[in-house]
């Protein structure tokens, strides 16, 4: 009997172990505040790991942009003689080409237009003809059409060193070039070709046209190169809002640039000697705590309202150094 009292005495001295409800509503109370703070901090660090990634992926579109055209207007002119004949419409003005066709504009982004002989690849070697090719035929008998796509559809240039034609092939067999391709480039009377010594040079050619394309999706607007043989343009650089390219002229031809302009005419542009090349992209996507306005580019002025988006501009000098006569 005095045992079992021991017992529950013992017993009543020691209660089972817990929380009051004030120390449970102490603890969420201060794990709410540990979480805000926590939540806030990844928020800040997310919002600024977002911004950050669409600031670099601008800048990679801004360098791949300079490096297509840094490499293309330094070749301009490469391996023309004269300038080559054109059909109608195929330029806005003019019907020749032998390296820049500038295409200036005060209300958006500058176009430009260049040529050169393609014969640096080893994929698309150049050949020669070898059989004298008559004033206005639509074929060239050539060493190999190893590289020439047998189904046409290609830009070529024909050269002896002296004149210089361009034609689009139709097809690629049996050692014969045929032209007669979309935009009809053979269509205009052209040169005889002998076949030498030495004979003439059969090329593939780089025909193209440079622009922004802000219509397609007017949210990114896009630098955009059509080939010129009737293929749709196909992009270069994405969310690149403007081209502005001014153009420094040797009008004394004493090897150094004298003056610089935004619209030369045809006889200036022999006359080149750099490019200014001015790009600007901005951020895929607004950001709706930043407001900026696009500033002033080459001879297109600021734009009239802000908006969210981050831009970012390159601005290069590069030599065209096939420019003179």
């Amino acid at each position: 009997m005095t045992r079992a009292v021991r017992r529950r005495g013992a017993a009543s001295r020691h209660p089972e172990a817990g929380f009051t409800l004030v120390e449970v509503m102490s603890a969420l109370a201060i794990l709410a505040v540990a979480m805000t703070a926590v939540f806030a901090t990844f928020t800040t660090q997310q919002k600024s790991f977002t911004v950050q990634s669409r600031v670099v992926e601008m800048q990679q579109n801004l360098r791949q942009g300079v490096e297509y055209l840094t490499r293309d207007i330094r070749l301009a002119g490469y391996g023309l003689p004269i300038a080559v004949a054109l059909p109608g419409g195929v330029l806005p003005s003019g019907t020749t080409i032998r390296t820049l066709f500038p295409v200036d504009n005060t209300t958006g982004p500058d176009s430009l237009y260049l040529i050169y002989m393609l014969d640096m690849d080893a994929s698309q070697p150049p050949t020669t003809n070898t059989i004298l090719m008559a004033s206005g035929a639509g074929l060239v008998d050539v060493a190999s059409v190893t590289g020439f796509v047998a189904t046409g559809g290609e830009l070529v240039l024909i050269t002896d060193g002296i004149f210089a034609d361009l034609f689009e092939t139709s097809a690629a067999a049996g050692n014969v070039l045929t032209f007669g391709g979309g935009y009809g480039y053979n269509a205009v009377a052209h040169n005889g070709y002998g076949v030498g010594p030495p004979p003439a040079t059969v090329s593939k050619a780089r025909f193209a046209r440079y622009f922004i394309d802000a219509t397609t999706d007017p949210a990114h607007p896009t630098l955009m190169v059509d080939r010129m043989a009737g293929q749709a343009p196909q992009p270069v650089a994405d969310d690149i809002e403007d081209l502005q390219l001014t153009y420094g002229l040797d009008t004394n031809a004493d090897g150094v640039v004298d003056t610089w302009i935004a619209s030369p005419s045809v006889a200036q542009v022999l006359q080149i000697r750099q490019v200014r090349l001015e790009l600007l992209a901005r951020t895929r996507f607004p950001d709706k705590n930043w407001s900026e306005t696009r500033p002033t580019l080459g001879n297109r002025t600021d734009a009239a309202t802000a908006d969210g988006y981050r831009r970012r501009t390159i601005d290069v000098v590069i030599d065209v150094r096939n420019s003179g006569v």
